[in-house]
């Protein structure tokens, strides 16, 4: 992956993929160690750690895990998992020496759970902040509007750069979670992007990452159209072109596809830029377009 501006986190150490699944079923240390290789060897610059819901009723593993990890990879890591205990048992598990230094990710905090914060009595630490829900009286709300992301983002920033933490903003990483734009009937990815470029405008947010599980966008849709043109990859690389100019770096993603620039009237920039703004029942028909559409410039 060669994409101007962006960075990667490692995605592929997750039970959510079904090939890493087994390893874990098999407890095939040998096996996640070859994956954490394989994803370093294609760019990624963090490795994301995440066993899934193991982690509560065997934080051995998870430790394990990591330890594995880091015995062949010198990437710092992304501690994937929203609770405060298990995350002990991460932080207390790395190792920066073997990351050249360089101090992990807690992934992550939000505004319901601020006791994330108390975990910097074990060691320094790089943050994901939640932007994608909100506290309203005790109870988790998701946000629906990019105001709202930015809103949510503002308090948060100025929660945790307050006097008694130790952060600097180059700590933190802003997560504006996106899901599947084939089936984006709320207008998700449009609140993503818009959200994006209210926070990279924001004066005082200036030197913070931000940060989407880009693979989320194209869950469930076929890898190319009806002609074999390829869509898939393009989709990703559309909501790139949305967003990195206005500050997002990072992404948790699959090192190795191939995202590109592209031309603001290339097909699939074009259909995507067309559907998220259509909106309802329309986004979803319009990206169903690009698979049975021809390009003419093809």
């Amino acid at each position: 992956m060669s994409y101007p501006g962006l960075h990667i986190i490692g995605e592929r150490i997750n039970p959510g993929f079904h090939s890493t699944k087994e390893l874990f079923d098999k407890e095939d240390i040998k096996g996640i160690q070859e994956l954490a290789v394989k994803q370093v060897n294609k760019g990624a610059e963090y490795l994301n750690i995440n066993v899934g819901e193991r982690a509560l009723n065997d934080p051995a593993f998870m430790v394990e895990v990591i330890e594995a990890v880091q015995a062949v990879v010198s990437v710092p890591l992304s501690l994937d998992f929203p609770n405060v205990e298990v995350q002990e048992h991460c932080l207390k598990a790395y190792d920066e020496e073997k990351a050249g230094g360089k101090k992990p990710i807690v992934n992550s905090l939000s505004e319901l759970r601020w006791d994330m914060l108390e975990l910097q009595k074990i060691k320094p630490f790089k943050l994901f902040l939640m932007a994608s829900e909100r506290d309203e009286g005790g109870e988790k709300v998701a946000n629906k509007t990019a105001q709202e992301v930015h809103e949510t983002t503002q308090r948060m920033v100025k929660r945790v750069m307050s006097d008694e933490n130790n952060f600097d903003m180059d700590d933190l990483f802003i997560d504006v979670s996106i899901g599947p734009v084939g089936a984006d009937t709320e207008g998700l990815t449009k609140m993503a992007i818009d959200g994006i470029r209210l926070i990279g405008d924001d004066p005082d947010l200036k030197g913070l990452h931000m940060s989407v599980g880009l693979s989320n966008i194209s869950i469930m849709l076929p890898p190319k159209g009806l002609d074999g043109r390829p869509i898939k990859a393009r989709i990703e690389s559309s909501f790139l072109n949305r967003t990195v100019p206005y500050g997002m770096d990072y992404i948790i993603g699959t090192p190795g596809r191939k995202y590109e620039v592209l031309a603001d009237d290339e097909f699939v920039q074009a259909k995507f830029d067309e559907a998220i703004e259509a909106g309802g029942f329309e986004t979803v028909m319009t990206i169903q377009e690009l698979y049975l559409d021809e390009d003419d410039d093809d």
